[in-house]
């Protein structure tokens, strides 16, 4: 299938919901031109090597479901869904300062009476803090999201008003709620958080999984899952993938857009165009007849990843959730991506990080070495290398006032769209949400061709 001007659909951006974009209409023979500023795609999600130790590591751990439908097909089309190692019936380690190492097991397959029993006997909570956890379980199961009582409620009020207690909502929601939505329960849209539960959980019929349970973590670096193999088949379905290429502007003419204007002063004529930058860099690229308002309320909320090496692997678990401290999350890469290397590598991750963007790095290691010598012992005490990886901007914020000022994905210009987590997908700033995106916009344009 071939455009109606004989000129390519023109992607500016190759973060995941361009370069969804661009893998879709290519899908659909419609050729593709592509440009990323940086010298590198993945947006806020790639990998390199550290200069210390050659390892290849993420700028921030991810780790998925097969509840992320979209993604999990996107991975199918560019042939990577097999870099992903599945973990079903997955028990969740926690440290909680009190009770010390606990767990919670997700069972396989997760139905309701399984997902009861583990409630009962997990060493987590307190007998009577179980209980309230079904009653939460409960409403979680019959709470219908979109509904006005939902609506205005951020997370922390839902749950307390569902009669969630101080320790359940610290040792259970909220090391779910903060990772899912990279924001405080405080201030995150209780709408947003309980689409992405029902859908993890198999609950949201219109969503659900065969597996819906399991997790899913990458066995490589997040470029050679998305990004390398996403690339090579937009190249060999016809397209082209420009990077180190900055677009300043996007050309109209006779309300069409007609092609896009390059920082070297070139203009590149195309059939129609998707924007897929983040909202705090879109502004100067709108053409004037495309206002967005109320942009200035997707405000970003950051994440700060420590990767730390030790001289022993200390510890024993995948993935470790840290309870009551600064580091919420620990990976442990030795056991995720196996490496020749000796000794440990771990990742600790600390999403909503507002209080540490004036730290230095010193400091927040300081930080994350504390944390995980109360958690491992001494044995964690003294690592040999560390890097600090900051993402200001990793994600919008995912606040309830933030739903009504999402643009969605057409816009008053015909051929002129939008794609990004950030856009009104209905899911808060994740991996599904930006492939979902460039997927529909792909879709608006492919039924333009027909």
């Amino acid at each position: 299938m071939s455009t109606p001007s004989g000129d390519p659909v023109l992607v500016v951006g190759a973060g995941l919901a361009g370069i969804s974009a661009a893998v879709h209409l290519s899908m659909h023979g419609i050729p593709v031109c592509l440009f990323e500023q940086r010298p590198h795609g993945g947006g806020r999600a790639y990998s390199f090597a550290d200069a210390t130790t050659g390892e290849t590591i993420d700028n921030g751990q991810h780790v998925l479901i097969p509840a992320n439908v979209e993604t999990m097909q996107f991975l199918e089309t560019i042939g990577s869904r097999h870099l992903l190692h599945s973990e079903e019936g997955q028990e969740f380690h926690f440290h909680h300062p009190i009770r010390g190492k606990v767990h919670f097991r997700l069972p396989f397959p997760s139905t309701p009476a399984r997902l009861l029993q583990s409630v009962l006997t997990t060493n987590l909570l307190a007998p009577l803090d179980r209980l309230r956890l079904i009653r939460g379980g409960l409403a979680l199961q019959h709470a219908m999201p979109e509904s006005p009582e939902v609506a205005p409620l951020s997370v922390l009020q839902w749950l307390q008003l569902h009669g969630q207690s101080d320790e359940t909502i610290r040792s259970f929601w909220e090391p779910l709620a903060v990772a899912m939505m990279n924001e405080r329960t405080s201030f995150a849209s209780a709408t947003l958080f309980l689409r992405c539960l029902q859908r993890a959980l198999g609950a949201d019929h219109a969503h659900r999984s065969p597996h819906p349970a399991s997790l899913l973590i990458p066995t490589v670096g997040l470029s050679d899952l998305f990004v390398h193999p996403a690339c090579k088949y937009i190249s060999d379905h016809g397209g082209r993938v420009n990077f180190g290429m900055r677009v300043v502007g996007v050309v109209t003419q006779a309300g069409r857009a007609a092609g896009v204007r390059l920082a070297n002063g070139t203009n590149q004529q195309g059939s129609a165009v998707v924007l897929a930058v983040p909202p705090w860099s879109i502004e100067e690229l709108l053409p004037p007849a495309v206002v967005l308002p109320g942009l200035e309320k997707l405000t970003p909320s950051p994440i700060v990843s420590i990767h730390l090496w030790f001289h022993t692997n200390f510890m024993r678990e995948a993935s470790m959730g840290v309870i009551g401290r600064t580091i919420q999350w620990v990976f442990n890469r030795r056991v995720i991506t196996p490496s020749a290397l000796g000794g440990g590598h771990v990742s600790c991750v600390i999403s909503a990080a507002h209080e540490l963007t004036g730290a230095t790095n010193d400091e927040i290691t300081s930080l994350a070495i504390a944390d995980l010598h109360a958690v491992f012992g001494t044995a964690a005490s003294e690592p040999v290398h560390s890097l600090v990886i900051r993402e200001k901007r990793a994600t919008f914020s995912p606040r309830h006032d933030t739903e009504s000022v999402r643009p969605n994905q057409q816009t008053c210009i015909p051929n002129f769209y939008l794609a990004g987590d950030w856009t009104a997908t209905g899911l808060p700033g994740t991996i599904e949400s930006a492939v979902w995106s460039g997927k529909y916009c792909a879709q608006l344009i492919t039924n333009t061709h027909r």
